[in-house]
């Protein structure tokens, strides 16, 4: 399985508000399946990570990569 981390772990890697991941998962723009929430934490795995940040760039929260 993979590494798993937090989505506090998570927002401050991408220099974000926890509450927009917290947000996206409760909208479903985020996949629940994937990051299952145990133990009262949501726990999201690394190879969910560039989906993630796709995510995140669609909704003009992250910047766009230099192509």
């Amino acid at each position: 399985m993979s590494e798993l981390r937090s989505v506090g772990q998570v927002a401050r890697e991408l220099s974000i508000p926890p509450r927009i991941l917290s947000d996206l998962f409760y909208s479903h723009h985020l996949d629940n399946n994937r990051c299952p929430v145990v133990g009262g934490r949501r726990l999201i795995p690394n190879d969910y990570l560039p989906e993630l940040e796709e995510v995140l760039r669609e909704r003009g929260i992250l910047e766009t990569e230099a192509v």
